[in-house]
């Protein structure tokens, strides 16, 4: 390995390491607390060092969205690879999904600052931007990939366009994920546990519901006979 090669690879292992110090640190103090200070000292690197490689808070969150988004449509074209009904694909990607927030909730919350941020003027000052922004496109292109697979296999009602198709099953099931990340990270959300309801099977009857509403009629009578959860495991 010849010298600038052994320089760029210790530069992105110093770029790794920064990042998982601040996610260690938004899991710990929350994503509103967290220091670039705090980020050096835990990363073990100097603050110049750390504004070489990135900018300022938002553009370290950026990066660690940018990671995020990557392994989600990663684990999300995953699904695309297995021999599924397209039906059972689209499942898979929402229990995906669900997992992925419910596992890396430091993750998501990088997600939703990313989606907050997309009105600022902060917009053109980060190169993750695009990168983010280019995950989230993929991981649509999946959500669609797996529609079109049902409509040819039969198993999803192909009277639906499935691009508008995607869009609804991609903004309700924000809504949902949102909801399960609440539930686990906010001390005074308690709207589950007041109505006595379990996340799993709230989000086994959203996917029953929806799946009853996009199946042929040959595909409904499997669909009230297996979990989302037994599927996504597979």
């Amino acid at each position: 390995m010849g010298t600038s090669e052994r320089k760029e690879r210790e530069k992105e292992q110093k770029k790794v390491l920064i990042l998982e110090s601040a996610e260690e640190l938004i899991l710990e103090k929350g994503l509103d607390h967290l220091n670039m200070d705090e980020v050096a000292e835990r990363a073990e690197v100097s603050k110049g060092s750390l504004y070489h490689y990135f900018k300022n808070k938002s553009d370290l969150v950026l990066g660690i969205c940018n990671k995020a988004t990557n392994m989600l449509s990663k684990q999300i074209s995953d699904v695309l690879t297995r021999d599924l009904p397209g039906i059972e694909m689209v499942y898979t990607i929402g229990a995906t999904f669900l997992n992925f927030v419910r596992s890396h909730p430091e993750f998501f919350r990088s997600m939703r600052f990313f989606d907050n941020l997309k009105d600022t003027d902060q917009l053109g000052e980060s190169e993750y931007i695009e990168m983010c922004q280019s995950n989230m496109d993929t991981s649509f292109t999946s959500m669609v990939r797996a529609i079109q697979i049902g409509m040819q296999d039969g198993s999803i009602n192909d009277s639906y366009d499935a691009k508008e198709l995607a869009i609804l099953l991609w903004s309700t099931s924000h809504g949902m994920v949102n909801l399960a990340y609440l539930h686990q990270n906010t001390p005074h959300f308690h709207l589950l546990e007041k109505n006595k309801v379990e996340m799993n099977s709230l989000f086994e009857g959203y996917m029953k519901l929806i799946g009853c509403g996009i199946a042929t009629d040959e595909s409904k009578k499997d669909i009230d006979s297996k979990s989302i959860f037994e599927t996504e495991s597979k």
